[in-house]
């Protein structure tokens, strides 16, 4: 049992493999061998890791609907029940299932993987992540010590799977720290499309509203007729789809077009919850954002205030920014003194002179 939960805390440091971790719950349960399952939203299964059958067996799974819970009652009772609570054959209807669904059936007589005993480690709206143990017929049900050694070894596993998702979580921020080093805007997006890292040049973009917003922390366009294009592209990102998709997004207020380049991140862990697609911004008004991200670092500006500060250094009137930010031109006048007592200038003339050098 201690050799089996230190594997498996091993696992979530990425020391060992999680299939070497799965080989040691397995044998701890005297079952067959053991799964490792995420589950999507529709039905999707973004990782399949299993022990005790041979390499092609995660995939005939997952073709023989396996993964479905219209097909399968384990994961369909499974995701319904609170995290680490397990359940045993008893609870599901394996054998309706298989009457149902020859493909199903055919791959349990197959692999001889006829019981399992679940639970779920992580339950959350978008991603689930459930754990079981794979039994031939021959081995039956789990008897109750195997039962409580799963039911243990699962609280580790939960506590090993979190570690995994917050360490690449960490990995996202890092990579857009990185990218910030080399001056380029851009968004660093997970598998559903919620931005899981940015650029401070990103941020400044995102605080002008008028190209690129968050909606359930999903990124997508303030222009709806630029959304469709915008939404495809990345979609073919978090696909894996190469080349690099590139599509022109409109401002809401104006023609101006901006450049987004959606291109897929190669996969981090063996769970594969990190960051899958990055969205880089490119063209004339991403040199505005730039310089407004870098005036808002060096000169303490806010968000909003930084965005006046590079519209200024870009030859815009205080009435011309107003407009387009669609607010009062006092409002305007007011953050344009600010900016001038934070930058250390007295004239719009000194402001542009300083800023495009950033």
């Amino acid at each position: 049992m201690e050799r089996a939960a230190e594997l498996i805390q091993c696992a979530g440091l990425g020391q060992v493999s999680w299939e070497t971790a799965l080989e040691g719950l397995a044998a701890v349960t005297g079952s067959a061998g053991a799964q490792l399952i995420g589950l999507g939203s529709r039905a999707t299964v973004p990782f399949n890791l299993m022990t005790g059958a041979p390499p092609e067996a995660g995939a005939e799974f997952i073709s023989a609907g396996g993964g479905d819970p219209a097909v399968n009652s384990r994961i369909r009772i499974g995701q319904h029940a609170a995290e680490l609570r397990v359940l045993d054959e008893t609870a599901f209807t394996t054998a309706d299932d298989m009457r149902r669904s020859p493909e199903y059936a055919a791959w349990c007589h197959r692999y001889d993987l006829h019981s399992a005993c679940v639970t779920n480690l992580v339950k959350e709206p978008d991603q689930k992540v459930g754990m079981a143990l794979l039994r031939s017929a021959g081995q039956g049900n789990v008897s109750y010590e195997q039962k409580r050694a799963f039911a243990v070894l699962a609280i580790q596993a939960r506590a090993a799977v979190r570690t995994q998702m917050a360490l690449e979580a960490q990995g996202a921020k890092l990579l857009a720290g990185a990218i910030e080093a080399i001056g380029a805007l851009a968004f660093v997006c997970d598998a559903a499309g919620r931005v899981c890292g940015l650029t401070a040049s990103a941020e400044t973009l995102l605080s002008g509203g008028d190209v690129l917003r968050l909606k359930g922390g999903v990124l997508t366009t303030a222009c709806e007729a630029s959304r469709r294009g915008f939404e495809a592209a990345l979609a073919q990102a978090l696909a894996g789809g190469a080349p690099p998709c590139a599509v022109a997004v409109r401002r809401l207020l104006s023609d101006d077009r901006l450049f987004l380049e959606a291109a897929p991140l190669p996969r981090s862990g063996t769970l594969h919850f990190g960051p899958r697609a990055l969205i880089i911004v490119r063209g004339s008004g991403a040199d505005e954002v730039r310089v407004a991200g870098a005036a808002r670092s060096l000169y303490g500006l806010s968000a909003s205030e930084a965005v006046v500060a590079a519209q200024l250094a870009a030859g815009l009137s205080p009435a011309a920014i107003a407009h387009r930010r669609q607010v009062a031109v006092g409002t305007v006048r007011t953050q344009v003194r600010q900016i001038y007592q934070k930058v250390g200038v007295s004239s719009q003339l000194e402001l542009v002179a300083r800023l495009p050098r950033l």
